[in-house]
């Protein structure tokens, strides 16, 4: 294959690619209760119509908190965190806002209220060394529907990948949903540091911080011309390979 038959396949997969790929940032609040890992980072939440990817950008360590970014995709929903008590383990607190042990030595919580035309129906919990997808439900211990995760390094970028059916989405249908990202200790103990909206009220135990707005994705639907665009693209990548085993 001659060096312009390269540069003409590889034009031809970056078009294809870019076409087909939906990305937004979302940035932080600028608050830093806890140092600004959340407050000074950035969300950035892609898809390329089958699933969607989530990549938290902090701005400094952890520092063993977690963000917690609650999804509103499908109909129904919860008005606030007041009723998840499930602090099974550090994911599962930071998600419900709870704790049965961390408040000096007796339990705690830190209520989550959502904004109007907000109820989310998931949660993205990201820790440094692990990150996951949980549906929410009212109840004590093991009441979160825990779905899917993924490892990761216990340095930023921390990334999760979800199809998009497990949030209740029909793929390539340019559907939207709602997010919001709350930056909490793993014993419920909830920071003012946000993004993909904003919050206010004081950080702590026994504590109530209302969410004042919230950001929208829209998902990606594959347009007639990139899939001529892909077909062409194939249909010339044919006919370079019959050319080279002539």
């Amino acid at each position: 294959m001659t060096t312009k038959n390269y540069l003409t396949t590889g034009a031809i997969l970056a078009l294809i690619s870019s076409s087909a790929l939906a990305q937004t940032t979302y940035n932080g609040n600028g608050n830093t209760g806890f140092g600004g890992p959340v407050g000074n980072g950035n969300l950035v939440v892609s898809d390329d119509g089958t699933s969607v990817t989530f990549n938290f950008n902090a701005a400094s360590s952890l520092s063993g908190n977690d963000l917690v970014i609650y999804i509103d995709s499908i109909t129904g929903g919860f008005s606030s965190t007041s009723g998840f008590n499930d602090s099974q383990d550090g994911g599962r607190s930071a998600v419900s806002g709870y704790t049965s042990t961390g408040n000096g030595g007796g339990s705690g919580q830190s209520t989550l209220t959502f904004a109007s035309g907000f109820l989310p129906d998931y949660a993205i919990d990201v820790q440094s060394g692990y990150a996951s997808l949980f549906g929410l439900n009212n109840g004590g211990n093991n009441s979160l529907n825990f779905i899917t995760g993924a490892a990761q390094s216990g340095t930023s970028p921390y990334t999760l990948t979800v199809p998009l059916v497990d949030l209740g989405l029909t793929p390539g249908a340019a559907q939207s949903f709602g997010l919001f990202g709350t930056f909490i200790s793993e014993t419920g103990y909830r920071s003012t540091e946000a993004l993909a909206g904003n919050d206010t009220g004081s950080q702590g135990w026994g504590t109530t911080v209302t969410q004042t707005s919230f950001a929208t994705y829209v998902t990606v639907v594959p347009e007639p011309s990139t899939v001529l665009l892909g077909a062409s693209g194939l249909a010339i990548l044919c006919v370079i390979n019959q050319r080279r085993k002539k």
